[in-house]
């Protein structure tokens, strides 16, 4: 009788669960890329998706070591010197990587967590042009989002205009107007 009444709770519990958007989270077993990156399933987070969405470009320069892709006094060094060239730091992106969700208002993003990196609140909108996740729309840190390229892609994927993703044989299911 008792395991009876307890069931409820329990299930009450289960549909409370907090929101981890902006905890830090890594991609797994796979090697972090150097631009924007969407792993799904992420087991570090609740909603299993993981995301880095900075838009940092390292220096166009050849270089001997980190120094040299970084500007000098600077605390943070989002850069490291790879076989001659300048690349993002994969520990940069791994402190940068942070835990999302699938959304469809900026609404859905406010609930995160309290501990985050993230200075400036999230948004809801869609951080890719290509790939099997262009026009669906995630909680993304405002920081470092080029914020005017995605809200123009998100009014684009709204109109089902998005040249990649809403055109072609196979328009993303996310494309409104399709």
């Amino acid at each position: 009788m008792n395991a009876l009444r307890a069931t409820p709770l329990l299930l009450a519990l289960a549909a409370c669960q907090v929101s981890d958007v902006g905890a830090p989270c890594n991609h797994g077993a796979s090697e972090p890329q150097n631009t924007l990156t969407v792993t799904f399933p992420a087991l570090a987070c609740n909603d299993l998706v993981c995301v880095y969405a900075e838009r940092d470009e390292p220096p166009d320069a050849d270089c001997q070591d980190d120094a040299d892709c970084n500007i000098p006094g600077d605390e943070e060094q989002p850069f490291e010197c790879d076989a001659g060239r300048c690349v993002i730091a994969t520990t940069h992106i791994l402190q940068n990587s942070m835990c999302s969700k699938f959304c469809d208002s900026d609404a859905d993003c406010s609930d995160g967590d309290p501990d985050t990196n993230c200075q400036t609140g999230f948004s809801c909108l869609p951080p890719q042009d290509l790939g099997p996740y262009c026009c669906q729309k995630m909680c993304l840190c405002n920081d470092e989002l080029d914020l005017v390229g995605a809200q123009q892609r998100a009014a684009e994927c709204e109109a089902g205009t998005h040249e990649s993703c809403c055109m072609g044989e196979d328009p993303s299911p996310a494309c409104g107007g399709t």
